[in-house]
């Protein structure tokens, strides 16, 4: 994986970074100045601090940017080593479930769906074994406990698990750093006793109950060696064509493409509906993250699948495909057929929740550390350099261009998800399906049914190509209630 070197974006990634930094440091040092005084030491050793303000305290301490062993000190010095670390347990679980709740909404629409299109092993791991993967990190202090917090609300864990282990589990880190605020307790002492609390209320209920699930197959190692052996199952994946069969000269092939951080996997079901239907359907692994997370530039990448197909035209002897894209995958196709010529081999593009006009989502991406490694996320964002080439772009004549867009789509939504050139916009056509997710669209049956409806006849006959081509036209004016399962 090369490092994307642009200054110019890196320079805006740093600025907005450092207005964050700076403007959250500033609110917590603001607020605990107001809190504090005279200074922050006196306010950790002050013994006034009431149970009800220490819990009121802590569920915003998340928003303080504040660790908790932090506020296990406070407790632990104004209530004692024990009930401080009782309390500084339930303020911790308290300040959990916002945090947990916020990365729940965002999880929901977007991360479980892409596990199950990409990693669905992975998916069954995290459902079944998720009480114990928190009871691990709670346990083990170097995973930090808002971090895990808000990770696990983003893979949907059960929120009465969540709470219920963070209570028990973070129980003896808040002693230790209790017992540190309390100057006549012995350090070695409150360790051992952690580690006794430890193994006899959290360890060895858990042997059991993995002992247990293990007769049954179910259990964390089983679950664990199965999402392992699916993602190892993803990384051998080469770039290969897919070869179910031989190519037959009667039929035009369906090339499919998938979008950002995407897998071949996310096509499995769309490629066995079409195949079922007597399509013949081909798909390349676009490589990236790991050689298989589809996190390649669009240029390059269309310049790849442009290599790939030649390859395929010379071997087998055809000239024309038909493509079907998914989100990036559709900016990508498009750049190959406006930009690389690539009209002279496909007539018919299908594009599903692509983000044309870009997609805020870019944003919260580009002030992380993947806005300084992938080229994509830049290309995507909204008023970019490619997208407005894109628009640039004249559609040849013969090419049709189809826009399946959703408003329920949370990466393109609505309009968003269709191709606006500056000229040529007769020839494309939206096709609106509102009650698909983003995701959705590579699995649901009725969007597979409006795509044979869009494609027509698999086979090379003129007429039969010619009718259907006419009737998919009417796709623009279906509601999307009469594809409805």
């Amino acid at each position: 994986m090369r490092f994307f070197r642009a200054p110019g974006h890196i320079q805006t990634v740093l600025l907005i970074e450092l207005l964050l930094i700076s403007s959250a440091a500033f609110f917590v040092w603001f607020f605990w100045d107001q809190v504090c005084s005279p200074d922050l030491i006196s306010c950790l050793s002050s013994k006034k601090l009431s149970w009800e303000g220490f819990l009121l305290l802590s569920f915003f301490r998340p928003f303080l940017l504040t660790p908790l062993p932090v506020f296990a000190m406070m407790a632990g010095n104004a209530f004692g080593p024990l009930p401080g670390a009782l309390l500084a347990a339930v303020g911790a679980t308290l300040s959990s479930i916002f945090v947990y709740m916020l990365a729940k909404a965002v999880g929901k629409k977007l991360v479980n769906p892409w596990l199950a299109s990409n990693l669905p092993q992975t998916l069954r791991f995290i459902r079944s074994q998720d009480w114990k993967i928190v009871l691990i990190c709670r346990l083990i202090p170097v995973f930090p406990f808002d971090i895990m917090t808000f990770t696990f609300g983003l893979l949907d864990f059960r929120w009465k698990y969540v709470l219920a282990v963070t209570l028990i589990g973070i129980i003896p880190e808040s002693y230790i750093f209790s017992v540190l605020a309390t100057p006549d307790s012995s350090l070695m002492g409150s360790a051992f006793t952690s580690v006794a609390v430890i193994t006899v209320f959290c360890l060895l209920p858990g042997v059991v109950i993995e002992f247990q699930s293990r007769k049954k197959g179910s259990s964390l190692w089983v679950r664990l060696k199965a999402m392992w052996n699916e993602l190892n199952e993803e990384i051998r994946l080469n770039n290969d064509i897919v070869k179910h069969h031989q190519h037959d000269p009667d039929k035009i092939p369906v090339l499919l493409v998938y979008g950002y951080f995407s897998s071949r996997r996310a096509l499995t079901v769309l490629e066995r509906i079409l195949s079922r239907r007597g399509y013949e359907v081909i798909s390349f692994n676009l490589g990236g993250l790991l050689g298989v997370f589809f996190t390649r530039g669009i240029r390059e990448t269309a310049a790849f699948i442009d290599f790939k197909l030649k390859r395929q035209f010379e071997r087998h002897h055809f000239d024309q495909i038909h493509i079907i894209a998914h989100s990036k995958g559709g900016l990508v196709a498009l750049w190959w057929l406006l930009k690389l010529q690539g009209f002279r081999h496909c007539q018919k593009l299908i594009t599903m929740g692509t983000p044309y006009q870009g997609t805020l989502l870019t944003w919260l991406a580009l002030v992380t550390p993947a806005g300084f490694l992938f080229r994509d996320l830049w290309q995507m964002r909204p008023g970019s350099e490619l997208l407005e080439n894109l628009r640039e772009e004249m559609i040849p004549p013969g090419v049709r261009i189809y826009n399946f867009y959703s408003n329920r789509d949370r990466v393109a939504s609505g309009e968003n998800g269709i191709f606006r050139p500056y000229q040529s916009q007769d020839r494309v056509t939206p096709v609106p399906l509102h009650h698909v997710t983003h995701f959705e669209f590579l699995y649901r049956r009725d969007v597979g049914d409006a795509l044979v409806h869009v494609l027509g006849s698999p086979y090379r006959d003129k007429e039969t190509l010619r009718h259907n081509h006419e009737n998919s036209a009417s796709l623009s004016a279906v509601d999307d209630s009469d594809l409805a399962i």
